[in-house]
């Protein structure tokens, strides 16, 4: 009996033992994946998934921008007159049509005629407009691009928002009042030129998991698309008190941070039209932009001050939202980006030809901002009855505004030359001066450069 009974005491300690240490394992297990979302600075997350390791991971090398930007109010542009178009009205009109259709869930029947609703009100602004379709393991959509051309770059600036909502949620703030920012900037700016090109794009798939703007992302990544700024919009809309009126949240990267400063300086500069106030939160995977981070590209979050209390829920309605506090954060995504795509290109200029041992060119970037990938040629024709030609060619992979670069060319010839410098860059104008001299040898004699 004695011995018997030590193993059913055995028996039942170890079961002790393990249902104990289940019942911890178990919490701590809940409690890691709720402590990532609680550690992110805003609740603000998509709803069918858990946390930030449930979304796509990517690791690429660094990119880095050669973009700089120009103080405001340089341009020719009156900004003021640009912002004060977008009213309640304009942002009213496009949030009853996107909630018309009732909830948006990806991949179902409403979702699709919102989509097809924001193709036909783009191609109705005269826009180039597409279908950027997405297959997932998880779900299969299509996200919505508008492109205003830049007049003298192939830069790129994005405003973008998720119009895809939860099962449950007309997702009047969530995200209607991003969706309606993309449309109202796009209204307002297509009468206008630029000299950046601008995107306006509606993701599908947000809810999901950043999955639309996901695979966006990748694709621009993979075609060497040159993504200045991204300015994702998701929840603007709700201010029930007259405080939260007057501020607002952007989620940035370290990379990222000169966007807030700008847009911080743009709410300052156009405060009468504005009146928000912006407050950087740090980092946090919960919207669209974290898709950009991804891959590289610098962006950056705009958000509702007071979070929506009806967030996810059937009662996210127009009549729950803010539509002044709506306006006015939409008149400051569309300051800001108007303001970056009108900063002009940089400006090459061949600063002076000179001979001796050879000709040497000096070439510098007058701008104000980088030159990319900036490339030098030197042609020499002529000589002893004309059959001499040569060609050099040298390249930088960055020249700064008012830095200079130089380029030698030794030639080997006797009699008269025409020689012609060229010099341009991947974001810049081709500049050309030509100029005359007699060779001797490697040496140029009696150079003069032509007007």
């Amino acid at each position: 009996m004695k011995h018997r009974g030590n193993k059913t005491y055995r028996f039942y300690k170890a079961l002790v033992i393990v249902v104990t240490f289940g019942l911890l394992l178990i919490p701590g297990y809940a409690l890691a994946h709720i402590s990532d979302i609680m550690s992110d600075p805003t609740p603000h997350h998509p709803a069918y998934i858990q946390s930030r390791d449930d979304l796509k991971t990517v690791v690429i090398p660094p990119r880095s921008s050669p973009y700089h930007l120009n103080p405001l109010s340089t341009m020719n542009l009156d900004i003021a007159e640009l912002i004060q178009q977008v009213d309640e009205s304009l942002i009213l009109g496009y949030l009853e049509n996107l909630t018309s259709f009732g909830p948006r869930l990806s991949g179902t029947i409403a979702c699709n005629l919102s989509a097809q609703y924001l193709y036909e009100t783009f191609q109705g602004m005269g826009l180039e407009v597409r279908y950027h379709n997405y297959t997932d393991y998880t779900v299969s959509g299509r996200n919505v691009e508008a492109t205003l051309p830049g007049t003298g770059s192939d830069n790129i600036f994005i405003i973008c928002g998720h119009y895809d909502s939860v099962a449950s949620s007309p997702g009047a703030d969530d995200d209607g009042s991003g969706v309606a920012a993309v449309l109202a900037a796009a209204e307002v700016m297509r009468n206008y030129e630029f000299f950046h090109t601008i995107r306006f794009v509606a993701f599908s798939g947000e809810e999901q998991g950043l999955v639309g703007s996901s695979h966006y992302a990748e694709d621009a990544y993979a075609a060497n698309e040159t993504i200045i700024a991204v300015l994702n919009a998701d929840m603007i809309g709700f201010a029930p008190l007259p405080s939260d009126g007057t501020k607002g949240k952007i989620f940035e990267n370290e990379a990222s941070e000169w966007i807030v400063q700008y847009s911080q300086a743009v709410s300052q500069n156009y405060w009468d039209y504005i009146g928000i106030e912006l407050t950087p939160q740090g980092e946090t995977w919960g919207s669209d932009h974290y898709s950009f981070w991804q891959y590289g590209y610098d962006a950056v979050f705009y958000h509702e001050h007071n979070f929506n209390d009806y967030y996810h829920s059937a009662n996210d309605t127009i009549n729950h939202m803010n539509l002044s506090y709506s306006s006015r954060f939409t008149r400051l995504i569309l300051a800001t980006l108007a303001e970056m795509a009108l900063q002009p290109r940089p400006v090459l200029e061949i600063s002076s030809i000179s001979g001796g041992l050879g000709i040497t060119t000096q070439v510098r970037n007058v701008g104000e901002l980088n030159a990319s990938d900036v490339n030098i040629s030197i042609s020499l024709t002529g000589g002893l009855l004309g059959l001499y030609d040569m060609s050099s060619i040298t390249g930088v992979d960055l020249l700064a505004p008012l830095e200079s670069t130089q380029h030698k060319a030794i030639p080997f010839r006797i009699g008269t030359i025409e020689i012609e410098v060229a010099a341009w860059a991947s974001n810049a104008d081709q500049v050309t001066k030509h100029a005359t001299g007699f060779l001797l040898g490697p040496l140029v004699l009696r150079l003069v450069v032509t007007p």
